[in-house]
């Protein structure tokens, strides 16, 4: 189940940034909430979507410093999911510069 918008990044060029707050359910039961940032664009017509997942922060701001202090930690015991962190905090910068 998918809720509302929780904050609007950047609305600039007619590219509307938001973070999507998505309800996980099992059940009938609540079992949490993840947040994804999600970036709206047509291409050849259609609609499409970027979404980088943010996890457990509810914004690009606190997912941002703690990706940075998460891969120097990750660095020392395993460089390979700290290499992909890292990805993944560079597309996350790129889509709100966009």
């Amino acid at each position: 189940m998918v809720t509302t918008v929780v904050s609007t990044i950047n609305t600039t060029e007619r590219s509307i940034v938001y973070i999507r707050a998505v309800k996980i359910e099992r059940y009938g039961e609540q079992y949490g909430i993840y947040y994804q940032a999600v970036r709206s664009y047509r291409e050849g017509g259609k609609v499409k979507q970027e979404v980088i997942h943010l996890g457990q922060h509810p914004t690009v701001d606190a997912a941002l410093d703690s990706w940075s202090d998460e891969i120097k930690e990750l660095k020392k015991t395993r460089p390979s999911k700290a290499k992909k962190l890292q990805g993944k905090l560079e597309r996350l910068r790129k889509l709100i510069k966009k």
